[in-house]
């Protein structure tokens, strides 16, 4: 006999963001040099141990940019090379996708890796999503930016400053992108054969068969900024979440649960025509406690546009944000780690759901008594987080290690 564990899946989470760090806010060490695209976590340029002759530099890692550096070559927003902002948060990379051999003697050009939370599934499509803004101070605007996801291949390449021609990037904007002021959306699909789990952005050809524009001035370089990436599923549809009830003066959040940077949303008020904020998730202070406030979130998968609204309700009752935070002051959840079991103490009457590092929904149960006990041998081992909301909107999360 087959024994089919069934733990209840309620609802998946609608759109979800498979490319870790998408947006470059999370590091380990603020940079304070170029070439420090590691710094940022999940972020590498191509893997090599070719060094560049007469250096001790590869001359191929992209540069990484945030706010948090004190060193002008790699602060924002003043920097030698532009004067810009990350599209969103704190962090961006520069990529060099043209070089006219100049100043080396060789052909310069760099490739931007990221990892995936998995391994896509064959047969699906995926809609592929970037921004590119060019460097004002350099030389030369180009064609050819795009992407190329596999299984991690393209680190063998010998020579990681070399144009890599004998891969053929599924995602392609053969425009000359000009723009040093607004960021250029650069988005197409394909179909996955089940082994990419990298994502790489790049020129995938060389400079014979690449279109470019020289300025009057500049560097020899066409160099450009890059900022929130994300491949999602392509049939996935815009998710608000849930509606909510805050008192005044408090925040709420709406949207994914986890990993909502860099995704291709706007946020707008219902009946209104300018977004608000961007992303797949946003933090929201209403203050009209007579009228809920309706927030609409779009989302455009490669031509594909989805709509959700969520409401959030405020109340202006004295009191309300003690009980609310009152709710979890005796809240407990052990064993934590736990392999089959766990214990839910000082939650009755919230709703409870459980999400995986993808921000799916893969648990969800009302807590009817003051001491719950619930089954998770059925997740695979790994990490989730542990929703409560109770009964006037108010989130608590917990970390839960299932092993």
């Amino acid at each position: 006999m087959i024994l089919i564990c069934a733990c209840p899946f309620i609802r998946v989470q609608a759109q979800i963001n498979l490319v870790l760090n998408p947006s470059f806010e999370q590091y380990d060490t603020c940079p304070n040099n170029n070439e420090q695209v590691s710094y940022s976590n999940y972020w590498s340029g191509i893997d090599s141990s070719w060094i560049f002759p007469g250096t001790s530099d590869p001359l191929c890692n992209p540069e990484y940019y945030n706010t948090c550096s004190s060193v002008i070559a790699v602060t924002i927003p003043d920097n030698p090379w532009f004067y810009h902002y990350a599209r969103t948060g704190n962090a961006m990379m520069g990529v060099v996708f043209y070089d006219d051999g100049a100043v080396y003697g060789e052909l310069i050009t760099f490739y931007l890796q990221g990892r995936l939370y998995t391994p896509l599934v064959a047969g699906q499509s995926y809609c592929v999503t970037f921004y590119v803004v060019r460097m004002a101070a350099m030389a030369y605007a180009n064609n050819n930016i795009g992407a190329y996801l596999d299984n991690g291949s393209i680190d063998t390449a010998s020579v990681c400053h070399n144009y890599q021609t004998e891969y053929t990037p599924q995602i392609l904007d053969t425009s000359i992108i000009t723009d040093t002021l607004n960021w250029t959306k650069i988005q197409g699909s394909f179909i996955a054969n089940g082994t990419e789990r990298v994502i790489t952005i790049g020129n995938f050809f060389d400079t014979a068969h690449t279109e470019h524009i020289r300025f009057a001035s500049g560097d020899t370089h066409g160099m450009y900024l890059v900022d929130d990436v994300s491949v999602i599923a392509s049939n996935a549809t815009a998710y608000a979440g849930r509606d909510t009830t805050i008192t005044l003066g408090d925040t709420a959040w709406l949207g994914v649960d986890s990993n909502g940077a860099g995704m291709p949303c706007y946020w707008y008020m219902l009946g209104g025509t300018s977004p608000i904020d961007s992303g797949g998730s946003i933090a929201v202070s209403p203050t009209d406690t007579i009228t809920p406030t309706t927030y609409v979130v779009s989302m455009d998968l490669c031509g594909t546009v989805t709509y959700d609204t969520v409401v959030v309700t405020v109340t202006g009752t004295t009191g309300v944000s003690n009980l609310k935070l009152g709710q979890f002051e005796n809240l407990k959840i052990y064993p934590n780690p736990s392999a089959n079991n766990i214990t839910i103490e000082g939650a009755q009457g919230c709703m409870m759901s459980i999400f995986n590092i993808l921000g799916q929904m893969v648990f969800e149960d009302n807590i009817t008594n003051n001491k719950q006990t619930e089954s998770i041998s059925c997740l695979i081992n790994g990490v989730y987080t542990i929703q409560l909301i109770n009964s006037n909107g108010y989130k608590k999360n917990i970390q839960l290690l299932k092993q």
